[in-house]
């Protein structure tokens, strides 16, 4: 009898017991935190000092964090140009201090957007934009608790979710930038060209990832949607305003289209050679509002060919590469530093400006390793997520896409630090901007590659 009213007890308290706690369950929470620089903040994008002078649209770090049977991962993108080790570093160490997450397990990229503030990077660069100055280091100091804050949220949001993904075509909005002439060297960033003699020097990734969080209870709004797309945000131009460039248009128009309270995220590809000039046609170039439309407009129109995803524990692995840096002559080293003397005084031009900050940068750290992480994120079968750590070239991004074992696989550049610009091997011959601004080595694109396709097979065992 004893036993009975004892079994009775225990089913009566079943009733009160938290409904959600369900072995396998998926759960998806997203926020976003604004980190909008005040006025006066250092400006990132090109060789000199902008100092912010408004907002044309605020900034933001977007969170997305996925967990099953206990395990999590998280997936941050800011509304900047780059990441920096120390920012990364110093996010990280507040997250695992604050929500027991380990890095391997967070992703910290950046839009690339041309607009928004300038993080120090320890060069010639910091003097050049002031970066280091007390505005600058004001707002990369206070960074850390923005993301980390960014990441909080998504976990208070945590939510019974399903998961979906699939690919849409944006044909005609992207171009490689680089043009190889009739003499076999590169053009940078044609307006036009003479198709007779002149031709891309590579090709466009018109792929747009699309990842969609859905709550399992009906609701207004999908929880996120996360876009991967490879273009340069250079649209709004060397402005004084803020603006989180073509991506923050088209995470508007997203929620504007599927519901106010879904976080729209948007994470660069491998554009460090694409652009959004047409100069096949040599139309005028399309503006902001342009570019996030179309590009909305291929993310909705993709809407309905979402497939479900079967989702399990999220597994990270994340490698740290030591590389090769470039190495110089005595003859360029002078001229670097004839540059960097006279760069303040006279008008050297982007790819000058770029090749001395480069040189001297690397001179100056040639005893130290030129360490960068490689880092892959996993949640089903279906997709992963990649993150590299510089603007690389698109022919690097569709290698890993073509060799990769999963049936989608996004790419986040600028992630978890950067070292600058990653040519393919064929690019280093044919000069220009990119490749005078690379600190890698030859061959440091293909390394990459293969880092990460071997996370990626280790993700993809059972």
């Amino acid at each position: 009898m004893r036993i009975f009213q004892s079994f009775l007890l225990l089913a009566a308290l079943c009733l009160f017991l938290p409904s959600r706690v369900v072995a396998g369950e998926f759960k998806v929470g997203a926020a976003q935190v604004d980190i909008t620089p005040v006025n006066g903040t250092p400006m990132a994008g090109y060789y000199k000092f902008r100092a912010v002078g408004g907002v044309l649209d605020p900034i933001f770090a977007k969170t997305i964090v996925v967990e099953q049977d206990g395990a999590r991962a998280a997936f941050i993108v800011l509304d900047l140009a780059g990441t920096t080790r120390p920012v990364v570093s110093a996010a990280r160490k507040l997250i695992e201090e604050r929500f027991h997450l380990r890095a391997d397990r967070v992703m910290i990229s950046a839009t690339h957007t041309h607009t928004g503030p300038q993080l120090p990077r320890g060069s010639l660069m910091d003097e050049i934009t002031k970066a280091d100055s007390p505005p600058g280091l004001q707002y990369v100091n206070s960074l850390p608790g923005l993301i980390a804050k960014s990441v909080g949220d998504a976990l208070g949001n945590l939510t019974p979710a399903r998961a979906s993904a699939t690919i849409g075509k944006a044909e005609g909005i992207s171009f490689n930038r680089r043009v190889i002439g009739k003499d076999g060297k590169c053009i940078w960033q044609p307006r036009k060209i003479d198709p007779a003699v002149e031709r891309p020097a590579g090709p466009v990734d018109p792929d747009l990832g699309l990842l969609v969080f859905a709550p399992i209870e009906p609701r207004p709004s999908p929880i996120a949607a996360y876009v991967n797309f490879a273009m340069h945000p250079t649209s709004v131009g060397g402005g004084l305003r803020i603006s989180a460039d073509y991506p923050g248009v088209l995470a508007r128009l997203l929620r504007e289209r599927k519901g106010a309270d879904m976080v729209g995220v948007f994470a660069n590809g491998c554009c460090g050679n694409i652009n959004h000039t047409d100069y096949l046609s040599g139309n005028p170039q399309r503006n902001t509002l342009q570019l996030g439309t179309a590009l909305a407009d291929v993310a909705t129109q993709s809407w309905p060919a979402l497939q479900p995803m079967k989702t399990f524990a999220p597994r990270a692995r994340s490698v740290t590469v030591t590389l090769q840096r470039r190495k110089f002559s005595d003859a360029d080293i002078a001229k670097a530093k004839d540059v960097a003397n006279r760069m303040f005084t006279e008008n050297f031009g982007t790819v000058p400006m770029a090749e001395a900050v480069c040189i001297l940068e690397t001179i100056a750290k040639q005893d130290v390793p030129l360490e960068v992480e490689v880092q892959a994120i996993a949640f089903s079968d279906g997709l992963a997520i990649v993150s590299l750590p510089g603007e690389i070239f698109v022919e690097l991004g569709l290698a890993i896409k073509a060799a990769s074992p999963f049936k989608h696989t996004f790419i986040a550049e600028l992630a978890n630090g950067s070292m600058g610009y990653v040519p393919n091997r064929e690019a280093y011959p044919q000069g220009n901007y990119e490749v005078v601004s690379a600190r890698g080595a030859e061959g440091s694109g293909e390394r990459l590659v293969a880092e990460a396709l071997t996370l990626l097979r280790e993700l993809a065992k059972p």
